[in-house]
């Protein structure tokens, strides 16, 4: 074996992003107070080979500044620096690879997965590209190899599950305050990688899907309990496609006797049968893309599997079985009709959901949207392809909405999120002690 070595985790820092106008400011004093979990880095963390030190630094999740994430990356002195990221932190990314010094500098992630080639060009040493990278990363780690490395050799059953006891005290990512549903010490897991659909508002590289046992799955649940999380949310992109393994999932809870609070991010899909076991097994609550509650914009523009009627029935069975929903919603599309944006309120409360999440129409990277904006000349140039190659502090990518349409679409977002926020803090969904 090699010798002991030093491997620091870092998550990209928000600082110096990309502008993202898809949510409305709004939405900053809601979210922006809980912490989530780095899943991703804590699995290649977990899977390395015993008898290395491993430090995680989550600049994105405790608010530090490039500056200060480029610091404390140096104050470790590692042997090896990995790196998740995201195409929206390119630039973070860029400038870590250039002001760090470690020695072996790897990266991992949506970035990584579309363009390898450039990272390398910045500073990293290797780059993985693969939906699940763990065991490549831990071989790496040993032999510390140059260049692209394609993954395809790491599988969920030969991997274990993330132990969140590595970074400095995981009760600081328990929500403090209520994040639009009320909850006890809510911990985050995944059960599948991938996503079957093909949405044109949405990046998703890899549409095979790859799903952990429902023995794993339930372990890992526990395990999550034992740290003291009551609530525990799944959060796959489509963690119930599949009702014959949620149904295994149940059965293997009744097996072990074993009771928690749990929700998942899902899609427009349970049956009436599915839904009431789920509930007697504590599930409260699921969060769905539902995006438009019009048949034209849902088939024609995101291309979505999904119907105005599918919705209301789902909508109908998760409230017959007291299953919250909260349902994301998309507003700003060029098939909108001023007639149907005023009735978007009314159709929201007709579906009786807990909360509607909605955001504003957005070209983000590597998107069919954003394609298409481009090839139709609606978009002069390539902006994200120029971003990548020369990445800058704050890049603002052009709205394809005017500024007038772009503040009425923001106005007609708080008016619908304030009146649902304030409800939820005056009735039971008012922040825990």
């Amino acid at each position: 074996m090699s010798k002991s070595k030093k491997v620091v985790f870092a998550t990209m820092p928000n600082d110096k992003c990309p502008k993202d106008w898809r949510a409305p400011d709004y939405y900053k004093t809601v979210i922006d107070p809980a912490k989530h979990m780095p899943l991703g880095i804590l699995s290649l963390a977990t899977n390395l080979k015993p008898g290395h030190e491993v430090k995680i630094i989550d600049a994105r999740s405790d608010r530090f500044t490039l500056e200060e994430t480029i610091y404390r990356i140096e104050q470790e002195k590692p042997d090896v620096l990995g790196m998740t990221a995201q195409s929206m932190r390119a630039y973070a990314l860029k400038e870590i690879l250039q002001k760090t010094s470690a020695p072996y500098k790897v990266v991992v992630g949506g970035h990584a997965n579309e363009h390898p080639e450039l990272i390398l060009s910045q500073g990293a040493d290797a780059v993985l590209v693969g939906q699940l990278v763990d065991v490549e990363f831990r071989d790496a780690v040993e032999t510390m190899p140059k260049g692209i490395i394609r993954c395809s050799k790491t599988k969920f059953e030969d991997i274990k599950f993330p132990d969140r006891t590595f970074v400095d005290d995981y009760r600081t990512y328990f929500p403090k305050d209520f994040v639009f549903f009320k909850t006890k010490n809510r911990l985050h897991m995944v059960s599948s990688v991938g996503c079957y659909q093909h949405c044109n508002f949405c990046y998703m590289p890899f549409h095979k899907m790859k799903r952990k046992t429902p023995p794993s799955t339930v372990d890992e649940m526990q395990h999550l309990y034992n740290l003291g999380a009551r609530s525990v949310h799944i959060l796959d992109d489509n963690f119930d496609v599949s009702a014959g393994w949620l149904n295994e999932v149940l059965d293997e809870m009744d097996k072990r006797n074993f009771e928690v609070e749990w929700s998942g991010r899902g899609e427009i899909r349970m049956d009436d049968g599915l839904a009431k076991r789920m509930s007697e097994h504590g599930f409260k609550r699921i969060h769905v893309g539902i995006e438009a509650l019009d048949d034209n914009i849902l088939t024609n523009f995101f291309k979505k599997n999904s119907s105005e009627k599918r919705i209301y029935e789902f909508c109908n069975t998760m409230n017959k079985n007291n299953i919250d929903v909260l349902g994301f919603f998309i507003i700003g599309t060029p098939l909108e009709t001023e007639e149907y944006l005023d009735a978007l309120p009314g159709k929201i409360r007709n579906l009786r959901i807990k909360h509607p999440y909605i955001q504003i129409l957005s070209p983000t990277p590597h998107t069919e949207y954003y394609r298409d904006l481009v090839t139709q000349g609606i978009f002069k140039k390539d902006y994200w392809a120029e971003y990548f190659e020369n990445p800058v502090p704050d890049f603002e990518i052009p709205s394809p909405h005017s500024t007038e349409r772009l503040r009425e679409l923001r106005e007609r977002v708080d008016s619908i999120e304030k009146e649902y926020v304030l409800e939820n803090v005056d009735g039971d969904y008012a922040s825990m002690d």
